[in-house]
C-alpha cells in the first residue's frame, strides 16, 4: 500500500510534466487531496479483499452472508479520486477533447463543407 507521500511525488511528476516543468499554485490543494484520497482509497481496497463478505444475523437469528459494508465506502472513494484526476487533468478524457478553433463558428464550418462538396 502506497502512502499520501509516495501518491504526492507521482501525482506532482505528472501535473509538472502536463504544465511545462511547473506546478500551478491553484492545483496544491488539489494534488494534497487526491494523494489522501488515494491512500484511504488503498486502506478501504485492502480490508475489503481481506474480508469481501461478513456475517449478519438477522431478526430470527439465522445468520446470512452480506457483502462488507466497506464496498460502498471504496466505490465513493474511486469516484473520488476520478474526480480528483478529472480536475488535475491526469485521465485519458483529457486525450480525447477536441478543441475547436474559436474564430470558426458554425456557419465557416457548413460553408467550409459546402465549397468541398462543389469542388
Amino acid at each position: 500500500m502506497a502512502t499520501s507521500q509516495t501518491y504526492l511525488r507521482k501525482i506532482r511528476r505528472q501535473v509538472k510534466a502536463d504544465h511545462g516543468g511547473t506546478i500551478p499554485e491553484n492545483l496544491l490543494l488539489t494534488i494534497d487531496n487526491y494523494a489522501a484520497a488515494l491512500e484511504l482509497r488503498d486502506t478501504y481496497r485492502e480490508q475489503v479483499i481481506r474480508q469481501p463478505t461478513v456475517l449478519e444475523q438477522g431478526s430470527m437469528g439465522q445468520k446470512t452472508t452480506k457483502q462488507n459494508p466497506l464496498c460502498n465506502l471504496l466505490y465513493q472513494q474511486e469516484a473520488l479520486c476520478q474526480n480528483y484526476a478529472k480536475m488535475l487533468g491526469l485521465t485519458a478524457a483529457k486525450a480525447a477533447t477536441k478543441t475547436e478553433d474559436p474564430s470558426k463558428t458554425n456557419n465557416t464550418n457548413l460553408d467550409e463543407f459546402i465549397d468541398g462538396i462543389n469542388g
